[in-house]
């Protein structure tokens, strides 16, 4: 998410939180008391000091102007709707925690089991253990108003106070839920999960090495990513602190879903699982607003330690030795990204994603239960191996057993003679059986082999005649058009090519006959336009170009697809190979502009902000980069902002939109969701273009992941 909407949605929680506490002495860090467990995590180290320099910072100032009261009410009412989950499981609103907290807050999702996700909250009290027993007070009139049975249990000298939740009206077969609280002389913690409570709790009392050990703080993930930020921080202490383990975080979401609700047959969790990205262990960094020089400052790491297999060994971003813009690249874009990535490499190891993404595994029995202990020791019984003859699937040759998903999906290989003759297959518990599918492989070499030698295709060796011919770098540029429609952001990618000649005669004998696409030339260039819309080019059929999937909709059932929801990502596009790039763009005006560029003109490079914002990364001392990027927020955020004053943000096809829309959503698509903010009292986008300065990223590669720098500057 970018930097400002990111910092404005916790900042705008601390606001309704803040008290009047002063600071005290400190309990123990969260990190330190939440268990190993903890998926998800976000601490901010002291919200009244927290707010006290968001409000100095020039996003503050906007926020406190009076034109932006009906935007901060609008605000306020969606984060109490988005905090709905957590007042649901503990019985708590943002409300409720106003003036509460001396120090740190922290917020976590734990898997404290497979397939099982638990809530915890953990706020420091010093000083202020008076306001949080008048809180505890309304929690326990509020639940037993709500048919909460509350039971009181001494651990120690803590009580522990137990609410027996009554079930949903809306789904009796729901399970029994609980919300759990305690309350020491500097600490409050709740959770939905017994186990959990008395976790925290022993740790917060006892503090003993092995408990810290077995807390959040203990794993290996977290003391990584923690390690590499703050060794960049140096004595700068963090306003916020957050992690998340991605694959873990997102089981644990999965299983907090009631299971009606969830994805139907293979879930993204699932192919990120199968595909290699378990080698990511841990996400994370420190926020600073308004420290000295910066409106905000930000700092990330991702810990992925090799080796890694299957679609995982595509990213491979190497550091690189130019991330000037381009002569190319226009004065007057919104954000300008320039990054290596081994393109070769890319290509190489996209088969197996390809495979599993499209390749649609094929029903082949059913076994009893009892065969799962031979799946869980890593063997198959005789008996296993004759129900897999009898169902067309022969093993012979080397078998090997793989638990993807413990005691649900484990994956057999069998490597008959080679390599190349391996199959597949995937063991499924389901519906109180195994259920055994063939999993096929090898479809996106079929797809190369038809582009190849299909008489009737483009007769292109992919590989040979234009991946070896690229660079790896990258350039990504946006901007937008007015007047600003849900569809006015245009997005450029350019590719560095190492024989343009070449590039450009694959391109052209890709696109040649494609009924789809009109050959254009402009000022000697050799443009490829492909028309989605039939109208736009008489006798060109309609088609629906650059789709990708919606994650939000159900996906495709194993036994039975369900047809799924597409969004656009590129409604028009054009190719070209130029300047030494391939291009490939949004809007054929967009192209152009790059295209007609004169030397004289002034460049992005030449202009006052981009340098402003290089001269802060050329001083940060990182000496090796994969990537760099300059946004203008200001024209970043505009096409959103207006589209929030239109009410349209519900059609929003702008990046920022559609993560905006992921927010503050209701969970239906499309137009005809309403807009749940109302944008038609926010001043003019001129008022507040003058709060929003320029911000500049870089990240680098290392031997166990990368470190990303971040930062936005004041427009004064």
């Amino acid at each position: 998410m970018p930097r400002y909407c990111r910092v404005a949605l916790f900042l705008a929680t601390c606001v309704l939180i803040s008290g009047g506490a002063s600071p005290a002495s400190a309990a123990k860090p969260s990190e330190t008391l939440l268990p190993n467990t903890t998926r998800g995590f976000i601490a901010i180290t002291n919200v009244e000091d927290l707010v006290d320099r968001f409000n100095g910072t020039q996003l503050g100032k906007l926020m406190q102007d009076p034109v932006m009261e009906p935007f901060q009410k609008d605000l306020r009412r969606q984060l109490e709707q988005r905090w709905s989950n957590v007042r649901e499981r503990l019985g708590l609103t943002i409300e409720d925690l106003r003036g509460v907290p001396s120090g740190e807050v922290a917020l976590a999702l734990i898997e404290p089991s497979p397939d099982k996700a638990a809530l915890a909250l953990v706020v420091d009290v010093t000083g202020q253990q008076a306001q949080a027993k008048e809180l505890l007070e309304k929690i326990s009139a509020n639940l037993a108003k709500d048919g909460a049975k509350k039971t009181e249990t001494v651990v120690g000298t803590t009580t522990v106070l137990t609410f027996d939740l009554p079930k949903p009206e809306d789904d009796p077969r729901a399970a029994a839920r609980q919300a759990i609280y305690f309350l020491t002389e500097d600490l409050l913690g709740a959770s939905d999960d017994e186990m959990v409570v008395l976790g925290i709790l022993d740790r917060a009392i006892n503090g003993k090495p092995e408990g810290i050990k077995q807390s959040l703080a203990g794993e290996q993930g977290f003391q990584a990513v923690m390690r590499r930020c703050l060794r960049d921080a140096g004595d700068q202490q963090p306003d916020v602190r957050w992690f998340i383990h991605p694959l873990g975080y997102a089981a644990a979401l999965r299983a907090a879903t009631p299971e009606d609700q969830r994805r139907k047959g293979k879930s993204v969790l699932e192919v990120l699982r199968n595909q290699g990205l378990m080698a990511i262990r841990g996400v994370g960094g420190l926020v600073n607003v308004g420290p000295e020089g910066y409106e905000l400052l930000h700092r990330t790491a991702i810990f992925a330690p090799p080796p890694y297999e299957k679609a995982m060994k595509m990213v491979k971003f190497p550091n690189g030795p130019e991330f000037a813009p381009q002569r190319w690249v226009p004065r007057d874009i919104a954000t300008y990204s320039t990054f290596y990535i081994d393109l070769l490499n890319a290509f190489d190891n996209f088969g197996p994603l390809f495979d599993e993404l499209v390749g649609e595994p094929e029903f082949l029995f059913s076994v009893p239960l009892n065969y799962e202990k031979d799946l869980r020791a890593g063997r198959l019984s005789k008996e296993f191996v004759a129900e897999f003859n009898k169902n067309r699937a022969n093993l012979s040759g080397k078998i090997a057993i793989k638990t993807r998903v413990d005691g649900s999906l484990w994956e057999i290989t069998n490597e008959k003679t080679s390599p190349k003759d391996t199959v597949i297959y995937s063991v499924r518990k389901k519906d109180e059986v195994l259920k055994v599918y063939l999993e096929y492989t090898n479809l996106w070499g079929e797809v190369l082999e038809g582009l190849e030698k299909d008489p009737d295709g483009p007769r292109i060796a992919l590989r040979a005649d234009l991946i070896v011919h690229l660079g790896q770098r990258v350039t990504v540029i946006t901007d937008y058009k007015l007047p600003v429609t849900p569809t006015s952001e245009r997005l450029l990618v350019a590719i560095e090519t190492t024989n343009s000649e070449v590039v450009s005669r694959t391109v052209a004998r890709a696109m040649q006959n494609d009924p789809a696409v009109k050959r254009r030339e402009v000022d000697g260039h050799i443009i490829w336009e492909m028309v989605p819309e039939a109208e736009d080019l008489i006798g060109v059929p309609k088609v629906s170009l650059g789709d990708i999937p919606s994650l939000d909709e159900p996906e495709e059932e194993i036994d039975g697809f369900e047809e799924e929801e597409r969004d656009k990502l590129l409604p028009h596009r054009v190719i070209t190979v130029a300047h030494g790039h391939l291009f490939v763009a949004s809007n054929m005006d967009f192209l152009l502009q790059v295209l007609k560029l004169s030397e004289e003109r002034e460049t992005l490079g030449g202009c006052v902000d981009y340098r402003l914002v290089n001269a802060v990364i050329e001083q940060m001392g990182i000496d090796k980069m994969c990537a760099r990027v300059f946004s203008r927020t200001d024209e970043e955020y505009r096409p959103t902002y207006e589209l929030i004053r239109q009410g349209k943000m519900p059609q929003s096809k702008t990046m920022l939109g559609h993560l905006l829309n992921a927010v503050f959503g209701t969970g239906k698509k499309g137009v005809d969701r309403p807009q749940q903010i109302d944008g038609s009292k926010l001043p003019e986008f001129q008022i507040v273009r003058r709060y929003l300065g320029p911000a500049g990223l870089v990240a680098t590669a290392e031997p166990n992941g990368w470190f990303f720098k971040g930062f936005t500057l004041s427009k004064e």
